[in-house]
């Protein structure tokens, strides 16, 4: 048992990755049907940090996602960049295809927008990054690879994980189509690069690193790229190509600006992030 017991251990983020795929695959496994346990990925990292650092290791996981003090910049930063890159995809596929964008929930439900925040909230923010991707996952893998190979290893398998999605009709990844399935994942890698950039020059810190950035990316592309309401919430209305090409190569354009500029390819202590300029 002791073997099996360091085993795991000396695997932990192996063993996350599997946990986490059983367990949010577990209904498409046993029934067949496309059904998706979004939780699977905090309840897998809650168990192996209760199994491996016992209350200690929990409590100190809650209190990096309600750690709200963070500099002003890291902020903004988050804001500014998926606010820009979103205006940015919508002006460029003006331009080049005409296409002209709804915002329907800001021009129709815009009182409902805090309501939409908070359900996005308990959705992949905290199901995702609570004891998951960043809660879980990246700090070990900084322990072992730099913040750039960090970054591929999370973002391919958060991208990755999301297949099912592309098979449940009426999801966001529905919307999107399963041609644009490699793209997707290549997004995700975009944004962990820069969710990795943000959460080393915040000190490490989960809620701004983790939870807020997901809650801002998401809630972003629904409300500048997307048909969708909360009136018809069930389902997912299909997404402009144009937007998700556009905005994918953005973000991996920007995330290799990054990158670059704050030596990620090296570790931690031989670049620039968390005092970087940018």
């Amino acid at each position: 048992m002791s073997k099996l017991y360091e085993t795991v251990k000396n695997h932990r983020v192996k063993v996350f990755f599997l946990l986490s795929l059983l367990l949010g695959y577990s209904q498409w496994i046993l029934t067949g049907k496309p059904n998706w346990f979004i939780y699977g990925m905090l309840i897998s990292g809650l168990i192996l940090t209760a199994l491996f650092e016992g209350k200690k290791g929990i409590m100190d996981q809650l209190r990096s996602a309600i750690r709200f003090k963070s500099s002003y910049k890291n902020y903004l930063y988050i804001l500014l960049t998926l606010v820009a890159m979103n205006i940015a995809t919508l002006g460029l596929a003006y331009i080049l295809y005409g296409d002209v964008p709804s915002l329907s929930m800001i021009r129709n439900e815009p009182l409902m927008i805090p309501v939409f925040i908070l359900l996005t909230l308990t959705g992949g923010p905290i199901a995702e990054e609570l004891f998951g991707l960043r809660g879980f996952a990246l700090p070990k893998l900084l322990g072992k690879y730099t913040p750039l190979v960090s970054s591929l290893i999370v973002g391919f398998f958060f991208g990755a994980w999301h297949l099912i999605e592309f098979f449940r009709p009426g999801s966001s990844q529905y919307a999107i189509g399963l041609v644009y399935y490699p793209l997707f994942i290549v997004d995700e890698i975009a944004h962990s690069i820069l969710m990795t950039w943000i959460y080393l020059r915040s000190d490490r810190n989960l809620f701004v690193g983790g939870i807020f950035f997901h809650l801002v990316m998401n809630v972003c592309l629904v409300l500048f790229q997307t048909d969708f309401t909360l009136s018809n919430v069930n389902v997912f209305p299909k997404i402009n190509s144009h937007y998700f090409v556009i905005y994918a190569l953005l973000a991996t354009v920007f995330a290799v600006f990054i990158a670059v500029k704050t030596k990620m390819y090296h570790t931690k202590e031989s670049t620039g992030i968390g005092t970087d300029p940018l």
